[in-house]
């Protein structure tokens, strides 16, 4: 977990990527790069220290009613406050230094020369878009003057111009990157690609008026289609998934319009309340929980542990990964993490005993799945915003399907590893009793495990109070063990804010999407056409499902969630299928989806561990693990109560 920062999105490696980035570098930079370089870098730590202080208020919040019964008054209004700070002040940083997340399934097979012309085109099209994001924004300050917060006072203004700043900020480093890639392309001499380039940000700066000038007229759903389309299109570009959908959300809401007053007041005002929620705070928590806990030593342990248990039956190291993989799932809640941490832990072992390269890879690789199914996991919580289901419930169903599917990993390498010994040799046997003196080392992972799980299905606190408890209780467990330093404490809230950033500019994004989709109908009259259709409700399903696979290769989960529920989610309800039952469904297929190829992510991010392993070998040691998830989630369709049982139990 410790390397989070980096994997959770990991870069392709291709060259015209690589062209790009070193043209850039190459040149001295402008003026206002080297002002963007010192204002944002200031920011960031302005959002760093937010993360690190944020969790603070709401334990002693916590703390206060469970001992006095009195809350701490104003936790939701400060920690919405941190949210908007957190979020704005780093998003200019993360485009200059990492880059918000895109699909470059396309731009990565482009020569140099095009992927510059289309990431000025980008560049251009969204400074453009975020300069009038900006200056509603500042508008929207402008009319709250006079207004505060309930219980702490604090002016509305105030957050919505921090806003706005992050904005404005964002906009100028797409304006300096976008000078910096007019230079290159002079240098390539490509003066036609420039015109084309212009040409079409032109376009779209005036799409609503051309569209509605045009002599034909789309129904509502037709327009919510072609929306749809064009932006897949934009994405396809290379243009980042938050960017694409704000700014197609804005075009069609203008276009779906009688004047422009709506599309501009929802610019103005939704990526400041996507933001500004208590309920989004549990993002960051749960990231930095999962960071700080790797910093404990928690997955090391785990391995350990699960090492002496296992290690004597054939393939036990790999065993051993697989199990340590389903513990720190329970603390991490993501899959690309808890398949690389895991792997820096037991690789190096596997090596030593001269385990196959492409099973110990494929093991691995199918294990980090896990680390989004079994709870708490990130992306229930993002399935929860989106749908308005209960986090808890999700936590609760995503149980027995996680430890189920751990258990046929688990079964599925024991059995090709007594077939194939030489795949997978077996380890030493250990004394009992040093067996049990290792189980220590999963009271770390138990500890956090309990007390966030315990803690709302007991109803002692939400899912972002639990967030910030398990803060709190991985930082405690760090500091007892004196693992845990300044430097890699700021480290954790840094990489904490960079991925934070990333995923609410999708949020954000789908905010402005979700009110053109609304205004199209797009949703519900799809629902309503596949309902009326007579198709079999799984014959749909199984549509749904062979999109999800497809789409898991290309991205990670969180961005397929965020990119497709909204359309899809009403159409499945009108079938009848059970929303809870349905989430777990969704994160097993989309988990799927992360180790197939042809760009399986987790396979991307392990190979940054498995240094000398063809992603090839590593495809092929998954195909076991892969049928596994097929069966498992054949089981799940034929018997629900798999997901819903427990939770009909508790709820």
């Amino acid at each position: 977990m410790g390397n989070i920062g980096e994997i959770s999105f990991p870069p392709r490696s291709c060259e015209p990527a690589e062209a790009v980035s070193t043209r850039a570098s190459d040149r001295p930079a402008f003026p206002i790069d080297r002002f963007l370089q010192t204002a944002d870098s200031k920011l960031f730590l302005v959002s760093t220290a937010a993360v690190g202080l944020m969790s603070i208020p709401i334990v002693v919040d916590v703390i206060a009613r469970l001992i006095f019964s009195n809350s701490v008054p104003g936790i939701i209004e400060l920690e919405e406050f941190f949210m908007v700070i957190i979020v704005f002040l780093s998003l200019a940083h993360t485009q200059r230094t990492e880059g918000h997340i895109v699909i470059d399934l396309l731009t990565c097979k482009l020569k140099p020369r095009t992927a510059r012309l289309l990431e000025t085109f980008n560049n251009l099209t969204c400074f453009l878009f975020f300069i009038l994001v900006g200056w509603r924004m500042v508008l929207t300050a402008v009319k709250k003057c006079g207004e505060c917060s309930v219980m702490l006072s604090i002016p509305a203004w105030i957050p919505i111009s921090l806003s706005a700043l992050g904005i404005f900020l964002l906009s100028l480093v797409l304006l300096g990157q976008f000078l910096s890639r007019i230079r290159d392309n002079i240098s390539d001499r490509a003066y036609l690609g420039l015109i084309l380039v212009f040409t079409g940000a032109i376009l779209l700066a005036t799409a609503p008026f051309w569209i509605k000038a045009l002599p034909w007229h789309l129904s509502r759903m037709q327009y919510g289609v072609a929306g749809m389309a064009f932006m897949l299109f934009l994405l396809l570009l290379g243009m980042p998934i938050g960017f694409a959908m704000g700014l197609v959300g804005f075009i069609g809401l203008s276009v779906l319009g009688f004047n422009l007053s709506p599309a501009l007041n929802s610019i103005g005002i939704s990526p400041y309340t996507t933001a500004a929620s208590f309920i989004m705070a549990v993002v960051p928590l749960f990231i930095l929980m999962g960071l700080l806990a790797s910093e404990a030593g928690i997955s090391q342990e785990l391995f350990d542990t699960a090492y002496k248990w296992l290690g004597r039956f054939p393939g036990g190291l790999a065993l051993a990964a697989i199990a340590g993989c389903a513990g720190f799932a329970a603390v991490c809640g993501d899959s690309m993490a808890t398949a690389v941490t895991m792997g820096s832990v037991s690789l190096p072992e596997m090596e030593k005993k001269k385990y196959s390269p492409g099973l110990a890879c494929g093991a691995l690789a199918a294990g980090g799945t896990l680390g989004i199914l079994i709870p708490p996991s990130v992306g229930f919580i993002f399935y929860a915003i989106v749908t308005e289901e209960s986090v808890g419930k999700l936590f609760i169903a995503g149980i027995v399907p996680g430890l189920l599917l751990a258990l046929a990993f688990i079964a599925c390498l024991w059995v090709i590893a007594s077939v194939r010994p030489e795949l997978a040799p077996r380890g030493e046997a250990v004394p009992f009793k040093e067996k049990l003196h290792s189980l220590k080392g999963v009271i770390g992972m138990f500890f956090l495990f309990l007390l966030i799980l315990g803690g709302i299905l007991m109803g002692v606190f939400s899912p972002t109070e639990g967030g910030a408890v398990g803060v709190a209780g991985a930082f405690i467990i760090a500091l007892i063990r004196r693992k845990l330093t300044l430097d890699n404490f700021l480290l954790a809230c840094k990489k904490t804010v960079h991925i934070t950033g990333k995923l609410m500019m999708i949020l954000i994004g789908v905010g402005i999407l979700g009110y053109f989709l609304a205004a199209s109908q797009l949703p519900f009259g799809l629902a309503s056409m596949i309902t009326e259709a007579g198709l079999s409700k799984y014959l749909v399903l199984t549509g749904i499902i062979g999109l999800y696979i497809i789409l898991g290769c290309l991205m990670n989960v969180i961005p397929m969630i965020l990119l497709t529920l909204p359309a899809l989610f009403p159409t499945v309800k009108a079938l009848g299928f059970d929303p809870i039952w349905f989430g777990v469904l969704t994160v097993m297929i989309m988990e799927m989806g992360q180790i197939t190829p042809p760009i399986g992510v987790n396979v991307f991010a392990l190979s940054s561990v498995a240094k000398g392993v063809p992603m090839g070998r590593i495809f092929i040691g998954i195909i076991p693990f892969f049928l596994c998830i097929i069966l498992m989630m054949l089981v799940l369709i034929f018997y629900p109560p798999l997901a819903t049982g427990l939770v009909d139990l508790l709820f």
